[in-house]
């Protein structure tokens, strides 16, 4: 370990110098940014065409005309709720500190696992989606027959996907 902790800064600068580049580290994000971020975090588009045909087929046209517009008030509710508490606490810890700081850290512990949970079963919802899509509208043009497919064939379907923009591994 170097016996002086300073000098290793100096050693990095000096590094990124010969590479071409300024040690710097910039705390603003544009509007463009962050809106960019919000809407990859969400998903909208993977998640919405995805969902779409899971939620009419469910309860008709009232998915599309009663219930996601209720979903849409009450996510905008939770959206000025978190941006009134971003505004309180800017903090970088997002979710986490903000309940660690309003609640405890009992609610920070249950914040982060209740939002790995959502992140996790999402990103699955969303996967089936797509794999449900496929198998019904396009397999066809294939000649796969979709009432011969069971659960094996949907988890090696779902399986290769990384994330829920439909990446996949590798």
């Amino acid at each position: 370990m170097d016996a002086n902790p300073g000098s290793s800064a100096g050693t990095d600068a000096e590094q990124l110098g010969k590479l071409g580049y300024a040690q710097e580290l910039r705390r603003r994000m544009g509007a463009f940014s962050n809106f960019a971020i919000s809407f990859s975090t969400i998903c909208i588009l993977a998640g919405g065409i995805t969902s779409f045909q899971l939620g009419v087929g469910a309860v008709g046209g009232a998915a599309a005309g009663i219930v996601w517009p209720v979903g849409v008030v009450f996510s905008l509710i939770v959206a000025l709720c978190m941006a009134q508490v971003a505004s309180a606490f800017p903090t970088a810890g997002g979710l986490y500190h903000w309940s660690a700081i309003l609640g405890g850290k009992g609610w920070g512990w249950a914040t982060a696992w209740f939002n790995l949970g959502g992140l996790v079963f999402v990103t699955a919802a969303v996967n089936v989606g797509a794999y449900t899509l496929f198998v019904n509208f396009v397999g066809p043009m294939f000649g796969i027959d979709a009432t011969r497919l069971g659960t094996a064939h949907q988890i090696a379907g779902v399986a290769p996907e990384d994330d829920a923009s439909g990446q996949l591994l590798g």
